[in-house]
């Protein structure tokens, strides 16, 4: 069974039209990075950054709250968080300033997930790849002038296609949650026991598949080219004579 990914599904990719979503992938990506920092910069901080999600979210028309879709095992870390804050090992008893570090500490967890999930939403790997590679070129014209051929930047599309395995890796997730959900399967240590194996297999199946393709592309070839001289006395090597 294979799930497409929708808007139910986490940090999948939400078509629309508003001001977010035609702005340039690299300045959401810089967005992004920017109130993360901003999240764990203090209490104030992380209200502001919140604050900003709302509203980038009211005007992109996305439900804040369908962006913490998909963050149950998160809620492990933050209890452990709050435990760890609260409880006073000098003494026993529960040190409120050490519950509400636990407590921000929880939060800004959820805060940066959502934050994660909301560029995924608004932002298709396509864009985000075609504005990192516009920024890789000029690099390589300014500090490569003389470089005639470029080929393929190999940043860009390694960056993309790391991003591009997130959504792909809650996709299967979801795919085998509705499968042990259509087969009655019990919640806890026993699903867990069958779906992590599943999600393995599949995440490692998808990315070979991705190597194939990249291969059937010439991808390859134009690796081995890009690294020149070497790459060419590797193969003319002598302990490479001979064989097939």
């Amino acid at each position: 069974m294979r799930a497409r990914m929708t808007g139910d599904t986490p940090f999948a990719f939400r078509p629309g039209r508003c001001i977010i979503r035609r702005a340039p992938a690299l300045l959401k990506l810089l967005a992004l990075l920017c109130l993360s920092a901003l999240a764990f910069s203090g209490a104030r901080g992380l209200a502001l950054c919140a604050f900003f999600l709302v509203l980038f979210c009211a005007l992109a028309r996305v439900n804040p709250l369908s962006l913490l879709r998909g963050s149950a095992p998160l809620m492990i870390f933050a209890a452990f968080a709050l435990i760890s804050g609260a409880i006073n090992f000098d003494g026993p008893k529960i040190s409120a300033e050490g519950l509400l570090k636990g407590a921000l500490a929880a939060l800004r967890i959820f805060t940066i997930f959502s934050l994660a999930g909301f560029f995924f939403a608004v932002t298709s790997l396509r864009d985000l790849r075609k504005s990192i590679s516009t920024i890789e070129n000029k690099i390589i014209k300014i500090f490569f002038p003389k470089r005639k051929e470029r080929g393929v930047l190999f940043f860009s599309l390694g960056l993309s296609l790391m991003l591009g395995f997130i959504p792909r890796f809650f996709e299967a997730w979801e795919t085998a949650e509705l499968s042990c959900r259509a087969r009655s399967c019990r919640k806890g240590l026993r699903r867990l026991k069958i779906i992590v194996p599943l999600v393995t297999e599949i995440m490692i199946e998808k990315a070979a598949l991705t190597a194939l393709a990249l291969e059937a592309r010439g991808l390859e070839a134009l690796a081995l080219k890009a690294r020149g001289l070497k790459a060419r006395r590797l193969r003319l090597s002598p302990s490479r004579k001979g064989r097939p």
